[in-house]
């Protein structure tokens, strides 16, 4: 698999994924994301490119706090449709992702869950390379006795962006 995943096969991700948790949300047909994209594609390339990753990117913040049970059923049936799985578009997509790559570490649950998924994702077991499933391996095993301790997750500290009560404004 390309580490960056084309045009159509997002497309395809979206029309599957935006079918199953985002259509019944709409008002009308004409607000749903798929009739949206078609519109930008009349427009021009560049505008469906954006208003795609746009959609994708919705899709993958509103998938972000779910088990990772309904990620890897969800997984299973999109890979037996032939469409790049939720976790796959996640691995490529997502800046988090990358960025938990390049830290070496995870720092909350929603990362944690996002590389289980990864590590669960049957179709990235031959298209993931070894270093990266070895490194993301780790960090979940590193994560996961913290899991059991919520005070552990990182958060500003108390004030974060507020101006210290002794520095004069």
């Amino acid at each position: 698999m390309n580490s960056k995943l084309g045009y159509p096969e997002m497309k395809a991700f979206l029309r599957f994924f935006s079918s199953r948790f985002l259509d019944q949300r709409c008002r009308s047909a004409d607000d749903r994301p798929m009739n949206m994209l078609e519109r930008h594609e009349r427009v021009s390339a560049a505008s469906a490119e954006s208003a795609l990753r746009m959609a994708v990117n919705n899709c993958l913040e509103i998938s972000s706090p779910w088990p990772l049970s309904q990620v890897i059923a969800l997984d299973a049936e999109m890979q037996a449709t032939g469409i790049p799985s939720l976790s796959q578009v996640r691995s490529r997509v997502w800046g988090r992702y990358a960025a938990m790559l390049k830290r070496g570490a995870i720092r909350n649950s929603d990362e944690a869950a996002v590389a289980q998924g990864v590590l669960a994702d049957r179709s990235l077991a031959q298209s993931l390379p070894a270093v990266e499933r070895a490194s993301l391996q780790a960090m979940v095993g590193a994560y996961g006795p913290q899991r059991a301790h919520p005070s552990n997750e990182r958060r500003p500290p108390a004030g974060a962006g507020r101006a210290a009560s002794h520095v004069r404004r």
